[in-house]
């Protein structure tokens, strides 16, 4: 990414013609946060903000005290009902590296209406979306822009959306927090796998979590206007790829599919990720090289990042039944998506594919043209992507040979 003098969206904007809707650049993730979370944020990472990003980040206070008022009256208005809507069906899970294609498969899993997610709206403002529904659905609709920048992939309040923000907005904890100050990365964060925290920071997070989905229910019920069956919920998040161990626990029935990719695409992909990410929702000023108190380089910290996601992956799935796990190809799911999903739905037991399958063939004929970005990935990066993540490539049949 070319470097500029000035920090002011417009030069950011001007720098990063592949992202450069100047919506992306005045919102932010983190403005959904309570208060209690943005402070402790702040205090964490010792109020290391970049003088140039000041405005936002005291933006991101007021909002965070905004949302804190407002999540007091939807507790008051929504507690009970919240606590009382159990989950009747275990979730499902779309795990994978980012950049494998699991938003692509989330979408497509939302054509079934047997099926719902947490929208962008209750990930991005977790606390308050039950009052602030119909206001930022209808009237704020301007602030986003209407693609992601690394993908092209549309944005919208009611999309499907990844749940691991609402998990950083709520202040449960989540590895997310390095997009807020992104010069203090690590890639072992402790909410990654979740193994070195104490029982109870997991019992509290697991809470946590447990309340979000809850309300992402009470939300899907009130659209179901009578309907008999309840909609099953299908979240999406690379990092849940390293906390089978906690979800198995807490959803023994729940069921996962698993989205695999060419690393030689992955990485180019993810390191356009985390460069747009970092630039345009950091409280800092990013540096992409490594930084002297032992901050990875940012190929460094993607190298790192798939590293961890898996240390515990393959004994995880080990124990998971064939009916509760599927692994598809991505490369697979964009040449034959009907194909793959009807395989999916044999195998994982969701019910009539034939149901479903002419809105698919729909949505699919509607994505003819569609153009993912293209990727560069130099000798030495694919290389290095070899000797760092050649156990990913022999496991799942990317070998040297056939990378493009």
């Amino acid at each position: 990414m070319p470097t500029t003098t000035t920090d002011s969206w417009e030069a950011r904007a001007a720098a990063a013609a592949p992202y450069n809707d100047y919506r992306f650049y005045n919102f932010r993730i983190w403005y959904g946060m309570v208060a209690s979370a943005w402070l402790s944020l702040l205090a964490r990472n010792h109020f290391a903000v970049s003088p140039a990003r000041l405005p936002f980040t005291m933006l991101g206070f007021v909002t965070s005290v905004l949302n804190s008022i407002l999540n007091l009256v939807q507790t008051l208005i929504f507690a009970r009902r919240i606590r009382a809507c159990v989950l009747e069906e275990p979730p499902i899970f779309i795990i994978g590296h980012w950049r494998t294609g699991t938003t692509f498969l989330h979408e497509l899993l939302m054509i079934d209406e047997r099926f719902t997610a947490p929208t962008t709206l209750e990930c991005f403002a977790p606390a308050d979306c039950l009052i602030l529904y119909q206001l930022l659905r209808h009237l704020f609709n301007f602030a986003l822009p209407p693609r992601r920048p690394m993908d092209n992939m549309p944005v919208g309040w009611d999309r499907p959306q990844e749940d691991e923000f609402a998990l950083m907005n709520l202040g449960l904890g989540s590895p997310y927090e390095v997009v807020v100050f992104p010069n203090h990365r690590r890639a072992r964060h402790p909410f990654l796998d979740m193994t070195g925290l104490a029982p109870e920071q997991v019992e509290a997070w697991k809470a946590g979590f447990l309340r979000f989905l809850q309300q992402v229910n009470l939300r899907s019920q009130k659209e179901q206007k009578g309907w008999e069956s309840v909609r099953r919920i299908v979240l999406k998040s690379p990092h849940h790829t390293a906390r089978l161990h906690i979800l198995r626990q807490m959803f023994p029935e729940a069921k996962f599919i698993h989205v695999v990719r060419d690393p030689c695409e992955v990485f180019p992909s993810t390191v356009r990720l985390w460069r747009a990410l970092f630039d345009t929702q950091g409280c800092q000023k990013p540096e992409f090289g490594a930084l002297a108190d032992g901050v990875p380089d940012i190929e460094q910290y993607v190298f790192d990042g798939m590293d961890l996601l898996y240390r515990n992956f393959f004994r995880e799935i080990a124990e998971i039944p064939a009916c509760n796990f599927y692994q598809v190809r991505y490369e697979d799911l964009v040449r034959a998506p009907i194909e793959e999903l009807a395989r999916m739905y044999s195998q994982l037991q969701f019910g009539s594919f034939g149901e479903i399958r002419p809105r698919l063939e729909a949505y699919v004929r509607a994505l003819d043209g569609y153009k993912t970005n293209q990727h560069h990935i130099s000798a030495r990066q694919r290389a290095e992507v070899y000797r760092r993540w050649h156990w990913y490539m022999h496991r799942f049949g990317y070998h040297p040979s056939a990378a493009t």
